[in-house]
């Protein structure tokens, strides 16, 4: 009877393990989870300034700023997020160059931007509905710049594709703090960036590599993410910002 009793009970465990794992909380660390962003539901909480075309597909937040160079443009653009950060962080995203006619692939990424007026940067959209990179400058944040160089295949010995150029840079003054070539920043690869800031130093790492770090003398306390390119058509996916 009590082999019975037993066997019962665990079929009924069986049949209620599904749901368990339904109802089960949020995995540890998830409390420190700032932003988690899949374009699964739009973009309501980003808007545009800049581009061609911005649009969701997929579940993926396609960036098109490449046009022909008989033109007058546009050839950049930047997606910002709403959704403030503070403190020290990780960033994570995926990023795809699907094209770029000037082989550029340029992937930028905007951190802890402000306005040192103090102004809310959504309010002043419009002073900067051309993307204009100079317009960027003059306002808080950091720039990291991950692109492939085509000035550098010269330096690239035969048969082998130039490394990526990485840069570092502090705003206002557009100042650079480091520079590195390494890698690669190539057409229809998907890469996994990660970018740890943690007090005034930060660490830019590729598909689990670390590529370069520098400190910045004057951090930003807090500010807006935005997702910058210039001559290429990319999508970005699964953007996470985690409090460390």
């Amino acid at each position: 009877m009590r082999r019975i009793a037993g066997l019962a009970l665990l079929a009924l465990i069986a049949a209620a393990t599904p749901l368990l794992a339904q109802e089960a909380p949020p995995m540890a660390g998830d409390e420190n989870c700032l932003l988690l962003e899949d374009f699964e539901d739009g973009m309501d909480n980003w808007w545009v300034e800049g581009g061609e075309r911005v649009w969701v597909e997929d579940g993926r937040l396609h960036v098109r700023a490449d046009a022909p160079a008989d033109t007058d443009g546009p050839y950049v653009a930047t997606v910002w997020c709403r959704t403030p950060i503070e403190g020290n962080v990780r960033i994570e995203f995926d990023a795809h160059v699907l094209s770029s006619s000037t082989d550029v692939n340029n992937i930028n990424f905007f951190m802890f931007f402000s306005d040192p007026a103090g102004t809310p940067l959504y309010d002043t959209r419009e002073d900067r509905a051309d993307a204009g990179y100079a317009r960027y400058h003059v306002l808080n944040g950091n720039i990291i710049t991950f692109l492939n160089e085509p000035a550098a295949a010269e330096a690239t010995p035969e048969g082998e594709l130039p490394s990526a150029r990485i840069r570092i840079r502090h705003c206002p003054g557009f100042e650079l703090l480091a520079e590195t070539y390494n890698y690669r920043c190539r057409q229809g690869e998907t890469y996994h960036v990660e970018i740890e800031r943690r007090n005034d130093f930060i660490r830019f790492s590729v598909d689990g590599q670390y590529l370069l770090g520098v400190r910045d003398p004057e951090p930003w306390p807090s500010g807006l993410i935005g997702l910058r390119t210039f001559r290429t058509y990319l999508w970005w996916d699964n953007i996470r910002v985690t409090a460390l």
